[in-house]
């Protein structure tokens, strides 16, 4: 299994998998793709920290 480290490493793996219409419907919009490409900046700005060897003593599922 491929590493995967953001959203475009997914794009990629799904361009490889998923058949072609299928994958051009769901990474398209419609008409202009305003909307599109304003929701893609959005994304774009959320950073996600990765939070390696964080001390787990004491927590608890339940």
């Amino acid at each position: 299994m491929p590493v995967i480290t953001c959203i475009e490493d997914l794009r990629v793996l799904a361009r490889r998998r998923v058949p072609r219409m299928f994958y051009d419907y769901a990474d398209s919009g419609s008409w202009t793709e305003g909307t599109y490409r304003a929701n893609e900046a959005d994304f774009a700005r959320i950073l996600l920290r990765q939070r390696v060897a964080v001390n787990m003593e004491g927590r608890s599922l339940r």
